[in-house]
């Protein structure tokens, strides 16, 4: 070519579009040349002359395939960050209106659905009422808005949704797996919709619907998980804007920590799984009355089963708040494959961008393979949990990396994943810093050798019985004294 030759225009190909997977054919074979093209073109094949056309053709299929994966993993990029900006926007008020109407708005404009529709449960009327809707105009939309159903109704997708506490997918409403309310959805001109539940945590308060009514256009099994994904934040949202506002209402402080307390314990576990093989103990006593401690153990029924406990820094509704996005962020996580390191770093990210920059969390979680008895985990700055083992020695779950949800450019190292085999008559005991720093505030701190030694004395007795140890040596160490933080435990032991 005049004035250019294919090495430059492969470079200034790169900077037009990074994306394209570029690949040269050339009867210049010269090393030096080679070595350009790389550097400069950041070619994925360099090809000589002769070439077989076999060979180029699967070069060329490999290049398509590579093309394919990167856009679908920039994709899932772009959807996790739409749902970190949706749940930053939602959360930044606790306005009920508000937060409809930003919720609404992220499922049209983030989201990418052509309109959107909410419905919430009056539970004294037993009914789901119209609370609004986005991308629907005139008629369509005053008849959405005063639209109620009764939760006796079997002929209506959202009360199904709402009762069974289940996503439905309706490709076609002409070939829908449901009854349908076939005179609602002409009136809207609904064609191809999904829905998803909107509970706060056992208890349903309404009803996310997202539809595509362009032609043409069907919603598939991907915008399902999209919208149930998000639907979790949104509920957590409605919930918190709810409670605050029944508090102002009551004018009085303690009403208002009270609800939100209610809030906190319903994200918490109500009950531990019961193992034929292992015993499990856990508690959380916030300083306030609701705190920022979070914990859980999460039972997947395929021999694995997750524990996690996290420490929000500060205290009261912010940091209650805080640690509901962070129970978010790490559910959001466990239906993806993946190292834990990797799903560390995107909680982290994720409550980088849903929060202020001053909040962050320290945060442990690991997986138990109930078979093997392999514990795999990673740890985000937080105490190092204690393992007692049956030979005598105590072991420190210790990790790298910076505490979740910090800028991620503060970043000295990686979080980093580590396995251990757990054995039986093993005790692991997972903790907040406000059990090992209890009495910090008179300049005595319970400190983790203590910690150590009483895993170790009541190892034998099994997990409930090192709790009880524990948190009765906290409190005869305070001595009547008020706890200065939150004070969370989960111990594990290996009958």
């Amino acid at each position: 070519m005049p004035k250019m030759d294919g090495v430059e225009f492969l470079g200034r190909a790169q900077k037009i579009s990074p994306a394209t997977v570029r690949m040269m054919l050339t009867g210049f074979a010269d090393f030096d040349a080679i070595i350009n093209a790389i550097n400069q073109g950041q070619i994925y094949r360099y090809i000589t002359k002769p070439w077989e056309p076999t060979d180029l053709e699967i070069d060329v299929r490999q290049a398509i395939d590579r093309y394919a994966i990167q856009a679908s993993l920039d994709q899932r990029m772009n959807e996790l960050q739409a749902l970190c900006d949706i749940s930053a926007a939602i959360t930044s008020t606790l306005n009920s209106e508000e937060v409809i109407n930003k919720i609404l708005d992220g499922v049209v404009h983030a989201l990418g659905f052509d309109r959107a529709y909410l419905m919430r449960l009056d539970p004294a009327n037993n009914v789901l009422k119209g609370a609004g809707s986005c991308g629907v105009e005139g008629e369509a939309r005053d008849f959405l808005n005063q639209l109620t159903y009764d939760l006796d109704r079997s002929d209506v997708g959202v009360v199904l949704t709402l009762k069974e506490n289940r996503p439905i997918l309706v490709e076609d409403i002409e070939n829908a797996p449901i009854n349908l309310d076939n005179e609602a959805l002409q009136r809207v001109g609904v064609r191809s919709f999904v829905t998803a539940p909107l509970q706060a945590g056992d208890h349903p308060i309404g009803v996310l619907v997202a539809d595509r009514n362009s032609p043409g256009e069907r919603v598939s099994e991907h915008d399902l998980r999209l919208l149930v994904g998000f639907a979790n934040q949104a509920a957590i949202a409605l919930e918190n804007a709810r409670l605050y506002e029944e508090a102002l209402e009551k004018q009085r402080l303690e009403e208002e920590i009270n609800v939100a307390a209610n809030i906190q314990t319903r994200l918490l576990p109500e009950t531990l799984p019961e193992l034929d093989h292992y015993e499990l103990a856990a508690l959380s006593q916030p300083s306030r009355g609701i705190g920022g401690d979070y914990y859980d153990i999460i039972d997947m029924g395929d021999g694995r089963m997750w524990i996690a406990l996290g420490d929000v820094c500060g205290k009261g509704i912010p940091a209650a708040l805080t640690m509901a996005t962070l129970r978010t962020l790490f559910r959001s996580q466990l239906d993806h494959a993946q190292p834990l390191a990797d799903m560390m770093q995107h909680v982290s990210e994720g409550l980088f961008n849903a929060t202020a920059p001053e909040v962050f969390a320290t945060f442990f979680f690991g997986v138990l393979d109930l078979n093997t008895q392999t514990f795999t985990y990673v740890n985000a700055a937080h105490p190092f949990p204690v393992l007692a083992r049956e030979s005598g020695e105590t072991i420190e779950l210790k990790g790298a990396g910076i505490p979740a949800g910090l800028d991620p450019i503060m970043a000295i190292e990686p979080y980093a994943e580590h396995s251990i085999t757990l054995t039986n008559g093993d005790v692991l005991v997972i903790y907040s810093d406000g059990v090992s720093e209890a009495g910090a505030r008179t300049g005595d701190m319970f400190d983790e050798p203590r910690i150590h030694e009483l895993t170790k004395a009541h190892r034998e007795s099994g997990a409930n019985a090192v709790q009880n140890a524990i948190c009765t040596a906290v409190e005869t160490f305070m001595n009547g004294q008020a706890m200065d933080d939150d004070l969370t435990l989960v111990a594990l032991s290996v009958k």
